[in-house]
């Protein structure tokens, strides 16, 4: 599998876009929180990548509705052995048929959302689930599919594209996504991301293989934790863009894990 592509698979969860600094940033009063973990947390091990995110105001309210995010991943993460999106998810498919469309060696992570939506004076919240695919580019970049679908208070299902681009210094890659809009009545005002949590990596996916004319399950590997640490862990960022044009970002690091004893 093209290194570019499997870029890809670490996004993901969330959906996230690049953007510039802004001078009015010290004036916004949006907040966000990261975190960020390894399972199993070994270096140069196959693993599972969790992810998750808050977002708030400093009045502890629901920001603005989430426009583009960016996540940023350490450099040195392995790629040159994962199994992970031995098979591509069309978008078209999923349109048609849903997640039944697309091949079971496509699926890259699960999550859910947490969002606030509003209705006249009280809010409702809903935890749609999310599915992370890996998808055909269009670009030339890597793409990562998702699938996000809502089942009560409102009902709603979306798909929507991102794209991964080489990134510098402590970090790797960068995946960069466009979230869509999504309105909690027809007419009414969109809804606000509040949290997002997901997982990239084998943990709860089965693959396929066949062996002697069938098919046979398999877990496949993740992309490697790097063999070295960096000093202070590894490092991951993540920045966000909302519908009013203020911005906000965080930081986590995963520290450095503990040395393997002699022998094990």
């Amino acid at each position: 599998m093209p290194t570019a592509r499997l870029l890809g698979l670490l996004a993901a969860a969330m959906g996230l876009a690049t953007v510039a600094p802004s001078a009015a940033l010290a004036a916004v009063s949006e907040r966000a929180t990261l975190h960020a973990s390894f399972s199993p947390d070994r270096l140069g091990a196959s693993t599972t990548i969790s992810f998750s995110l808050h977002l708030s105001t400093s009045e502890g309210t629901a920001p603005p509705p989430l426009t583009s995010m960016v996540l940023r991943m350490p450099a040195g993460i392995g790629y040159a052995t994962t199994e992970l999106g031995l098979a591509l998810c069309h978008p078209a498919s999923l349109a048609a048929d849903g997640l039944a469309g697309c091949p079971p060696d496509s699926r890259l992570g699960f999550g859910s959302a947490l969002v606030e939506v509003p209705f006249g004076s009280g809010a409702g919240r809903e935890v749609p689930e999310i599915q992370l695919l890996a998808a055909p580019s269009t670009t030339g970049n890597t793409a990562v599919l998702f699938y996000a679908a809502g089942l009560f208070p409102i009902t709603a299902e979306l798909t929507f594209l991102g794209e991964v681009l080489p990134d510098t210094g402590r970090f790797g890659s960068q995946l960069a996504v466009n979230v869509p809009l999504v309105s909690s009545v027809p007419g009414g005002a969109d809804v606000s991301i509040v949290q997002v949590t997901a997982t990239i990596g084998p943990r709860r996916l089965t693959y396929y293989k066949r062996v002697h004319g069938r098919l046979v399950p398999f877990t496949p590997r993740g992309v490697a934790v790097p063999v070295r640490c960096p000093r202070g862990g590894f490092p991951f960022a993540a920045q966000f863009t909302f519908q009013d044009a203020t911005q906000t970002s965080a930081e986590t690091t995963v520290p450095c894990p503990p040395p393997r004893r002699s022998g094990k």
